[in-house]
């Protein structure tokens, strides 16, 4: 009943927008700057109701989820390459004022170079666990949130933590793991490339060769969505929930030869409507390799980068052999990134790799 009347206030609202809405429809459309077939192609679901006025939906609904009015544009780069520009319309900024100024918009600079943790080979622990975990903390404090999922489990595993910011800066979160954790092996992370960079350095360095299964979780705050707590939740509690169900599953994956990667329950995006305007980039990501066609299936990859993976499909994303320079600066951009691209990607990996995927569901039968 109250997902009706929340669907019924949105529809209500597009319908009738109010007069400030109003014109930022109209400047926008007389502008020639928002491309209706780049907004379909961008957002394939996008329900009949919004694509009879996109311009009305991407003012206000999509501007504000980071949505793009064209390939050019990002409103959240744009707004965070200038921060003056708070609180505004980002693109009728853009219109009006921006684009004559000579505003940026995406910051298409080379990447500095970055300070990477040495990761070597001696980190591997003495006497390692049959599996690891990976966990990447943007967000410090979702520390707790994680912890407790993971002191929670009744198997061993080793636990390899990137966590963004400096030595100095993530000092007090290292000291935080230590105290329930102290075997943890910790390393500070340039913000760069989301999750999937961090993941791929600690992959490359060959720390996580031997272990019979390797668990990615991230901590996901996805400020453009509503449910974002939420999901991560979901993400999380599918491949790290509760110990008795955990332990089960876990032991189901590793003895099923045909599994190569776990993921939560209805979180595998099937359908090649989910590429968005990310096949370009994953193209490009594939084309490095001798075989690197995706093929004819449809696309099919685990949403979010939460998941189980096997050591052939870790082998596969590895040689992939994608560095800093393939990823772009941080512009808090919601799709077409490296990492965006890298993520639908994980799907034919897996293929690649002989593997199938599978839900949480199917390890329970």
């Amino acid at each position: 009943m109250i997902a009706m009347f929340h669907r019924a206030r949105i529809v209500l609202r597009f319908l009738f927008p109010d007069h400030r809405g109003r014109a930022a429809v109209r400047h926008i459309k007389n502008s020639g700057l928002f491309d209706r077939a780049f907004y379909f192609a961008s957002n394939p679901r996008l329900r009949w109701v919004f694509r009879w006025a996109p311009e009305r939906h991407y003012v206000l609904f999509g501007e504000p989820a980071g949505l793009c009015p064209n390939a050019a544009f990002s409103p959240r780069a744009y707004l965070h390459n200038n921060p003056d520009v708070t609180g505004q319309h980002a693109l009728l900024h853009f219109i009006q004022t921006g684009q004559a100024e000579g505003r940026v918009v995406l910051d298409l600079a080379p990447v500095p170079d970055l300070v990477l943790p040495d990761i070597r080979l001696h980190s591997v622990p003495v006497s390692p666990a049959p599996v690891a975990v990976v966990l990447h903390l943007f967000y410090h404090n979702l520390w707790d949130e994680f912890r407790d999922a993971l002191k929670q489990q009744s198997f061993p595993f080793d636990l390899f933590v990137t966590a963004t910011g400096s030595f100095d800066e993530i000092a007090p979160l290292r000291a935080r793991i230590l105290q329930t954790f102290p075997n943890a092996h910790i390393w500070a992370m340039p913000n760069h490339g989301r999750d999937i960079f961090p993941f791929l350095h600690v992959l490359q360095s060959g720390v996580l060769s031997g272990y019979a299964a390797v668990c990615k979780l991230h901590g996901k705050l996805s400020p453009h969505r509503a449910d974002g707590a939420a999901w991560r939740a979901a993400l999380t509690d599918g491949v790290m929930g509760a110990p008795q169900d955990t332990a089960a599953r876990l032991a189901g994956f590793l003895t099923n030869p045909s599994l190569g990667l776990w993921v939560a329950d209805g979180q595998i995006c099937e359908g090649d409507d989910w590429w968005g305007i990310n096949r370009q980039r994953a193209e490009k990501i594939l084309a490095r390799m001798p075989d690197g066609a995706l093929g004819d299936g449809p696309l099919r990859f685990p949403a979010g980068s939460v998941y189980w993976a096997k050591p052939q499909v870790l082998t596969a994303l590895a040689a992939l052999q994608l560095t800093a320079d393939d990823f772009e600066r941080e512009q808090q951009l919601v799709d077409g990134t490296t990492a965006h691209a890298v993520e639908r990607l994980m799907g034919h990996v897996t293929t690649q790799a002989g593997l199938q995927m599978c839900a949480s569901r199917c390890l329970d039968r």
